[in-house]
């Protein structure tokens, strides 16, 4: 299991915990800081899911790019030779 994807499991799980905080809060705290609490860990889980999926996406954009140029190299050097 890599790291990156045990820490986007972790995420996962706080914002269900968020969604399920949020929805206690309003059934049986009446607003306050409780409520927003809930939806600020909320949007630090889905902010820290974006900045994972745009990372692992560069990172696998990387990788093809240089896959592809290695390719290139290898066909060229193989017609020349």
């Amino acid at each position: 299991m890599s790291k990156t994807f045990f820490w986007q499991a972790v995420r996962l799980v706080v914002m269900v915990l968020a969604v399920a905080g949020i929805i206690y809060a309003l059934e049986f705290m009446h607003g306050g800081f409780a409520v927003w609490f809930w939806v600020a860990l909320l949007g630090v889980g889905f902010f820290g899911l974006l900045v994972s999926f745009r990372a692992a996406r560069r990172r696998s954009v990387r990788q093809q790019s240089f896959g592809a140029r290695r390719r290139r190299k290898s066909c060229r050097g193989a017609t020349h030779e």
